[in-house]
């Protein structure tokens, strides 16, 4: 293309700029959501981590009580449960002398609408080991 030349200075054409500008927009586009799902897998990882942490606090309250407990508070367990220090809120259910059910659930906090809510579980038993599941995108496949 020709340059318009405005008092001995080149410079680019309104129609350069305007290409440039809409090729950004298409990278920015295709880039974000990757960026969102990246941040989302990364955020999960905490929960995934905290869970386990969960798991070993059960393993040895069970050592202790004989029994699994659905009370976190009674866990030898020390995480953020509310507050700005979390992306996850968690709970223990269907606690028994066999197993117990560990939900991550993922809070507002830097969320997107679409995975407010979602969830994080293990369900563990004695006799066959954990097992995960959830409807969040960073829930374990095993």
């Amino acid at each position: 293309m020709n340059r318009i030349t405005v008092l001995g200075r080149k410079g680019f054409t309104m129609l350069e700029l305007l290409m440039v500008v809409i090729i950004i927009g298409i990278l920015a586009t295709l880039a974000v959501p990757q960026y969102m799902s990246f941040v989302e897998k990364a955020r999960a990882a905490e929960a995934v981590g905290t869970i386990g942490a969960i798991r070993t606090a059960e393993n040895l309250n069970k050592l202790e009580a004989g029994t699994y407990t659905s009370n976190v508070n009674e866990l030898s367990l020390d995480f953020p449960t509310q507050g700005n220090t979390t992306y996850w809120t968690y709970s223990v259910s269907s606690a028994t002398d066999t197993g117990f059910v560990v939900t991550a659930t993922r809070t507002a906090k830097k969320a997107a609408t679409n995975v407010i809510g979602q969830t994080i579980i293990l369900n563990w038993s004695d006799s066959t080991g954990e097992k995960w599941s959830g409807s969040h995108i960073g829930a374990p496949r095993k």
